[in-house]
């Protein structure tokens, strides 16, 4: 499981304009995370979706790092590792993955599949409930891209633990 590596994505909304605003990777149990500047074309912004992750505008234009250096800083990370990342939300995160990296014309060395591809039926309902279950723990940030990412590793691992035991 130590190969398997997870991702969460905030962005700015649900739309075909929308941005990654917040980038988490769950590397051997360690995460990565990055707040991101929005680019000068990237407009689109949900006041639903800030209220959802907390994050405004003004913070990632005075606290998020350049495109190009989060860009950077993920290719250098998976370079080496894997040619794949995991996601509870794949289809968006990749998108949003393509948007960043688009944006500061460098090619992932990667590419985003649905964790639900890595487990049979059973195991993708056992990761749904304790994802759930973790999620109104009150013990993570839910919609912060940091504590997403654990809540995604730790539901895979409860997962594929209980289909072990039966």
């Amino acid at each position: 499981m130590n190969d398997i590596i997870f991702v969460d994505i905030e962005a700015s909304g649900l739309h075909f304009d929308s941005y990654p605003i917040e980038i988490a990777l769950r590397i051997n149990h360690k995460t990565h995370s990055w707040l991101i500047k929005p680019e000068h074309n990237w407009h689109y912004w949900s006041s639903e979706a800030e209220a959802l992750h907390r994050i405004s505008l003004r913070y990632l234009v005075e606290n998020g790092l350049s495109a190009l250096r989060v860009a950077t800083e993920i290719n250098f990370l998976l370079n080496e590792t894997t040619e794949i990342i995991y996601s509870d939300a794949a289809e968006w995160d990749w998108d949003w993955m393509k948007v960043l990296f688009d944006s500061v014309k460098i090619s992932p060395c990667f590419i985003v599949l649905s964790v639900q591809d890595l487990m049979d039926e059973m195991q993708q309902e056992a990761f749904t409930k304790s994802f759930k279950e973790l999620a109104n723990s009150g013990d993570f940030k839910v919609h912060r891209a940091g504590d997403d990412v654990k809540m995604i590793e730790k539901a895979y691992q409860f997962a594929c633990n209980k289909s072990q035991k039966t």
